[in-house]
């Protein structure tokens, strides 16, 4: 692996930390979707966003180095 692997990892590990540190502001039990609260939701949905950003990364990063 490359620097630009790192360096790009470590870009999507700051804005997740960040979104994370919002707890505060979705911390509610209401309003509710599908029975769960926001927090619930939001959680899962972090965790998709993180996925699909380490995803991307990884893409990326492959397609340089087989260049």
């Amino acid at each position: 692996m490359n620097s630009a692997y790192y360096v790009a990892m470590l870009v999507v590990a700051i804005i997740v930390t960040l979104l994370y540190s919002l707890f505060p502001i979705y911390n509610k039990i209401n309003p509710t979707l599908g029975g769960l609260p926001i927090f619930y939701w939001y959680q899962i949905l972090l965790l998709a966003v993180t996925t699909v950003l380490s995803a991307v990364v990884v893409h990326f990063v492959k397609e340089e180095g087989e260049r």
